[in-house]
């Protein structure tokens, strides 16, 4: 006898298709999203269901909570930018190049906000081989680099810390795949020592990504600074392209023309050429867009303004102090 049919409970159909429009373009699964809103894999599945909502608690509490997480995830994927091909991401390819070819430890320094991550993101685009991480301050010592190493590599290990490097190091001597470590400055003196023994010992390429502490950790120890190779230090020569970019990112191409979008590009210029760079015009803008939808009247020259205002900075736009 076949089981009989689990009847269906009334739901929002559109915010149902909505995540399941979510859920079938694959970053999210039912777990996933159970583990966002709170609630179990079995009532994420349920509410899902192809044959309609087959939940049967609290429907109204799950579609809340949903409605509330999907608008946070828009915010967020409101305030990113599409990677493409600019002045630093050409830069980071060299550099990484030039260290892979040689096989040796290399350093890459640019100042927060200046696009070393979305470089290190488009360098991984197009080679796909390459072990790439960043630095947390939960995991920067040297067990928990061997971890994060052994996961970014998505090798399997049946021991943790450094016995299990120990077998990473095995595997991959004499490998060409690049290693990638962005805000590597955050990482202990040990941390950096084992990197800098590990290329010694496996002759594999390995990219440090940081700001100018990076390169007083390497400097202060006279193994490490002899055993340091290519060194680059990233510019901003050309920043209107990539402002460019970022504007129609935000904006868009249609209130990009006139004497206010003159000013928008001066403002936006005056931002990166401060502290943060490229990362607080992002900043500034998200919250330039979201604080227009508030106050339509607003010119986008006056919503940046605004924005501006907002946030931790130390210089207006008037060239003084902030």
């Amino acid at each position: 006898m076949s089981s009989p049919t689990r009847p269906s409970f009334p739901a929002n159909e559109a915010l149902r298709a909505e995540l399941r429009r979510l859920r079938a373009a694959g970053a999210w699964t039912n777990s996933r999203i159970a583990t966002a809103i709170g609630y179990t894999t079995r009532v994420v599945s349920d509410y899902l269901n192809d044959a309609g909502n087959k939940y049967d608690g609290d429907v109204a509490a799950v579609e809340r909570k949903i409605t509330e997480w999907m608008r946070d995830l828009q915010l967020h994927l409101d305030s990113r930018v599409p990677l493409i091909a600019c002045e630093v991401a050409e830069q980071i390819e060299l550099a990484v190049e030039e260290i892979r070819t040689a096989k040796r430890i290399g350093v890459i320094i640019g100042a927060p906000g200046i696009g070393k991550t979305c470089g290190i993101a488009r360098y991984c685009q197009s080679h796909e081989l390459a072990i790439a991480f960043t630095t947390r301050s939960w995991h920067r010592n040297v067990n928990s680099l061997s971890n994060c190493l052994l996961a970014a590599a998505n090798m399997t290990q049946s021991k943790r810390g450094l016995q299990a490097f120990g077998a990473f190091v095995e595997r991959t001597r004499g490998m060409t795949r690049p290693i990638l470590v962005d805000d590597a400055h955050k990482l202990t003196r040990g941390a950096i020592q084992l990197l800098y023994d590990y290329r010694d010992d496996t002759g594999a390429p390995v990219a440090l990504f940081g700001d100018e502490r990076l390169l007083v950790k390497c400097r202060d120890d006279a193994q490490r600074l002899r055993r340091t190779g290519i060194v680059t230090h990233l510019q901003i020569r050309n920043p209107g392209p990539l402002i460019e970019h970022h504007l129609r990112s935000f904006i868009g191409g249609d209130d990009l023309s006139g004497d206010e979008a003159a000013e928008l590009r001066k403002l936006s210029r005056r931002i990166v050429a401060e502290a943060g760079h490229f990362g607080s015009l992002q900043m500034e803008l998200a919250l330039a867009v979201r604080l227009k939808k508030g106050k339509p009247d607003w010119s986008w020259p006056c919503a940046v303004r605004k924005a501006h205002k907002k946030l931790i900075r130390d210089y207006d736009f008037n060239g003084g102090a902030g």
